[in-house]
């Protein structure tokens, strides 16, 4: 559901696996990967991602696994330019600049206290 505060350390399993899934530190991410690849305002991204799908709260382990299926940068990109958005040009992943990237997001996760978006563990 959109309009509920985004929070961390929300908690999933199936017969096999649990995942905790950190959505406001993956929402987060998300905002300053716009910032920084996609060189518009944090409130601007701010904005983007509150009325994106992103801020929709996951109800299952299924919905945690539609997103991470995709890198976080997609979701940036995606949300930033539309459907498709790798025909126009922008990269859908980071592998032309990966070092720099990485290294980046090590940056802002310490910078902003964000946690790994995805943990998952074996029961």
């Amino acid at each position: 559901m959109k309009g509920e505060q985004l929070k961390d350390n929300l908690k999933f399993e199936d017969n096999t696996e649990g995942i905790i899934f950190n959505h406001y530190s993956f929402c987060e991410l998300i905002k300053h990967i716009m910032v920084k690849y996609g060189g518009i305002l944090y409130q601007e991204a701010d904005q983007k991602v509150k009325n994106s799908f992103l801020c929709n709260v996951p109800e299952s382990s299924d919905d945690i696994s539609f997103f991470s299926h995709d890198l976080e940068f997609h979701w940036a990109m995606l949300v930033l330019h539309g459907n498709l958005y790798w025909l126009k040009g922008i990269p859908s992943d980071y592998n032309g600049f990966k070092q720099e990237y990485l290294t980046w997001e090590a940056k802002i996760k310490t910078e902003y206290s964000l946690k790994e978006s995805y943990n998952y563990y074996d029961l």
